[in-house]
C-alpha cells in the first residue's frame, strides 16, 4: 500500500513566507512612490477618485497653456498693427509734407515714392503675420496655409519631376527674373501744366501782364469779366493789339490760352515740355494781381 509523505507545517510556512513578502512588497512600493494608492487593489474605490481629479487637475493645466498660446496670439497680431499704424502716420505725414509750396515736382514724386512702398509693406504685413501656420490679418484667419502635404506617392510620375527627380539646382534668368516694381504716375505728363486765372477790374491805364503780353485798360477802364475775356483764346506767340476795352503789347510766351469760364476765369496750359508753373508771371501796374491755382500730372498735387 502506498504512503504519502506530508509537512503540513512546512506548507503553514512557506504560505506565511509568501504573505509576507507581498506585504512587503506592498510597503516598499508605498515607500518608494509615496503614494498610499498604487493601483485599484490597493483601493478601489479611492483610485476612481484620485484618477477623476488627475483629469481635472490636467485639463486645467492645459487650458491655463491654451490660454497663453490666446494671449501669444493676440500679442503677434497686436505687434503688426503696432507697424502698420506707424506706417499710416507716416503716410499722413507724407501726404502733409506734400501739399508745402516749397516743394517742386520733382520732391513731391520722391514724396509719392515711399507713399505708394508704405501701402505696399502695410499689405505684405498682413499678408505674412501668421500664428502657428495660420494667417491673422489678411482676413482668411483659420484656413491653414504653406505646403500642402504629399498623401501618396508611387514611382509614376504623377506629380511633376520636382518630387520624382529634383534638380539641385534651378537658373532663373530672363528679362522677367525676380522682383519687378512699376512706379506709375497717374494724369498727364508732368512737364507740362495749366494755370487758372481769376482776373480782377482794371481803371484807366492801368497795366496787367500774364506771360509776356501786356494788356492796359482804356479810358473807360475794364471789368474783369472783360479783362479775361481780352487774355481769352490766345495761341502762343500772340502778340499786340487793340481791343474794344485796351490795347495789347508784347508776346504771349510758352503758354496758349483757353476760352473765358465763369466770370473772369482763363486758364493758360504750357505749350513747351519741362515748361511749368514757375514760368509764368504775371503781373500788374497799379493794378491787383490776379488769384492763380496751378494743378499739374502728378498723383500728389497742390493748390494755392
Amino acid at each position: 500500500m502506498a504512503v504519502i509523505n506530508t509537512n503540513v507545517k512546512a506548507l503553514f510556512s512557506q504560505n506565511a513566507l509568501t504573505n509576507s513578502g507581498k506585504a512587503q512588497s506592498l510597503a516598499m512600493q508605498q515607500l518608494s512612490t509615496g503614494k498610499r494608492i498604487n493601483s485599484a487593489r490597493d483601493d478601489a474605490a479611492g483610485m476612481a477618485i484620485a484618477t477623476r481629479m488627475t483629469q481635472q487637475i490636467r485639463g486645467l493645466n492645459q487650458a491655463v497653456r491654451n490660454a497663453g498660446d490666446a494671449i501669444n496670439l493676440i500679442q503677434t497680431a497686436e505687434g503688426a498693427t503696432n507697424e502698420i499704424t506707424d506706417m499710416m502716420q507716416r503716410m499722413r505725414e507724407l501726404a502733409v509734407q506734400a501739399v508745402n509750396d516749397t516743394n517742386d515736382n520733382a520732391q513731391r514724386s520722391y514724396l509719392d515714392l515711399e507713399f505708394q512702398q508704405l501701402k505696399q509693406q502695410i499689405v505684405q504685413i498682413s499678408n505674412n503675420t501668421e500664428w502657428n501656420g495660420f494667417p491673422v490679418l489678411n482676413g482668411t484667419a483659420g484656413e491653414r496655409v504653406g505646403e500642402m502635404p504629399v498623401f501618396k506617392v508611387t514611382s509614376e510620375n504623377q506629380f511633376g519631376s520636382v518630387f520624382i527627380n529634383p534638380a539641385t539646382s534651378r537658373i532663373v534668368a530672363g528679362a522677367d527674373a525676380g522682383e519687378v516694381q512699376t512706379l506709375t504716375i497717374g494724369g498727364s505728363t508732368p512737364s507740362t501744366e495749366s494755370t487758372k486765372l481769376t482776373f480782377n477790374a482794371l481803371t484807366s491805364g492801368q497795366v496787367i501782364t500774364v506771360a509776356g503780353l501786356s494788356f492796359t485798360a482804356g479810358s473807360a477802364g475794364a471789368t474783369a469779366g472783360q479783362v479775361a475775356a481780352a487774355f481769352a483764346s490766345l495761341s502762343a506767340g500772340a502778340t499786340s493789339g487793340v481791343t474794344t476795352y485796351g490795347t495789347f503789347s508784347g508776346t504771349l510766351t510758352g503758354f496758349s490760352s483757353g476760352a473765358l469760364s465763369g466770370t473772369s476765369d482763363i486758364t493758360f496750359t504750357s505749350t513747351t515740355l519741362g515748361t511749368n508753373v514757375t514760368d509764368i508771371t504775371y503781373s500788374s501796374v497799379g493794378a491787383t494781381t490776379p488769384t492763380a491755382v496751378t494743378t499739374q500730372g502728378v498723383s500728389l498735387y497742390r493748390q494755392h
